[in-house]
């Protein structure tokens, strides 16, 4: 009897073992979410060649999914990535509420940390310092934006200013380039976006760097752009808690063997990716502002 059922046990396997290595072989895309301003169009433009350049380096297929500011936190809590981009306080929120951990981070044009700067229109003779927008009307990102806000609420709160008292109005806008058009045109009196963006516009030659004047500026040795506030750990890559160390280690050396001038980061917009900075300083700044970290919530 037991010869009898161990031979039926073996050829039950001999018949669901090819099955099972197809599966194994062929498996599952590696999904990993990328914070993205520009749309779906845009998005796939500029990140197909990474997504098959993973493909190709790791031997599985990859598939990179663009994923709006709010989507970001419900998509590692839900397990719809693997692998994320996120700006530092949503990646923070989700370290702490979901153990996911840091791979890499991002090095945007000559630089892999980030800061944020605040400005006004080059000819606005009434605003030349923080305390000059006291009743002034303000426009930034998301309000729990890192680098579309937060940076530059703390930059208020170390000046001894409470901005939200002490502001109009502030405004949110869902995209950066919206708050430079909207201080350009007087819709606001002045506002704060991150690091890079102005230096950007100015050279697709959406606006001319002359037309904006720099308040709180901050020079760094080393940092190409515009800041008016203190440097930052950049965008990080982070994974979920259900990825292993393996995976993650082999994304890791595949996205750091690129270099600087490969059409693949061209086409992304960066210039490559670093070991993880340390970003535990961002829990403590965090704790200072009025909002503490990211909670996914859309307020405007």
């Amino acid at each position: 009897m037991i010869k009898k059922l161990s031979a039926a046990l073996v050829l039950l396997l001999f018949l669901i073992a090819p099955c099972f290595a197809a599966q194994t072989s062929s498996g599952e895309a590696v999904r990993i979410g990328i914070l993205s301003w520009s749309g779906p169009l845009g998005f796939k433009k500029s990140w197909e060649g990474v997504e098959k350049y993973l493909a190709k380096e790791i031997g599985r297929p990859f598939e990179l999914v663009p994923l709006e500011f709010q989507d970001v936190l419900p998509a590692v809590r839900q397990g719809k990535v693997e692998f994320f981009t996120a700006d530092p306080s949503m990646f923070m929120s989700a370290k702490t509420k979901y153990g996911a951990q840091e791979v890499l981070t991002m090095k945007l044009i000559n630089a892999d940390s980030v800061g944020a700067v605040i400005f006004t229109t080059a000819d606005n003779d009434k605003i030349s310092h923080l305390p000059d927008l006291i009743g002034k009307r303000f426009g930034a990102l998301h309000r729990w934006s890192f680098g579309g806000w937060q940076m530059a609420e703390k930059e208020f709160r170390d000046a001894g200013i409470d901005p939200y008292p002490f502001l109009h109005t502030i405004r949110f806008f869902d995209k950066p380039d919206a708050v430079v058009r909207a201080v350009l045109r007087g819709q606001v009196d002045a506002g704060t976006i991150p690091t890079g963006i102005l230096e950007r516009m100015a050279r697709t030659g959406e606006i001319k760097m002359r037309d904006v004047k720099i308040l709180n500026r901050k020079d760094y040795p080393d940092f190409p752009y515009a800041c008016s506030t203190e440097l930052y750990p950049g965008f990080p890559l982070a994974k979920t808690s259900a990825v292993g160390h393996t995976l993650a280690h082999e994304v890791a050396d595949a996205l750091k063997a690129l270099k600087p001038g490969d059409e693949i980061l061209k086409a992304a917009r960066i210039t490559g990716w670093v070991d993880p900075l340390d970003y535990t300083d961002l829990e403590v700044v965090q704790s200072q502002l009025r909002g503490g970290g990211y909670t996914g919530r859309r307020i405007h």
